[in-house]
């Protein structure tokens, strides 16, 4: 049983790999049931563009973590396929990979930051 309700699922697409040939081999994609926090994170700074003091530049950036029970076989490199309930389609790709462990330290939830 999950330490948190896992209600959202996420399919992963395995890094490709090369076979004893050479050729790229894409991996078989599976899914694994999660939790996942999505949002958008704006981030504004100023900027001296062209001697113009005190204009604002606008970046946004997209933010999300998905949140597995035990230990997840995700790795850096897969590619982490999810669809939001309004049928929004989003493919990330894995910045960070953090394993929480119980203080018996039996891996307890792997959460990944995309």
């Amino acid at each position: 049983m999950a330490i948190i309700p896992l209600k959202q699922a996420v399919t992963i697409i395995p890094a490709s790999t090369e076979n004893e040939w050479g050729e790229v081999v894409p991996g078989d994609p599976y899914t694994l049931k999660c939790r996942v926090q999505e949002g958008e994170k704006r981030v504004v700074g100023t900027s001296n563009n062209a001697g113009i003091h005190g204009r604002t530049a606008e970046e946004v950036v997209s933010v999300a973590r998905f949140y597995f029970d035990k230990l997840a076989p995700v790795k850096h490199g897969d590619t982490l396929e999810y669809v939001n309930e309004s049928g929004t389609v989003y493919r990330y790709a894995i910045i960070s990979i953090e394993i929480k462990r119980h203080i018996s330290g039996k891996p307890i939830l792997t959460v990944v930051s995309v």
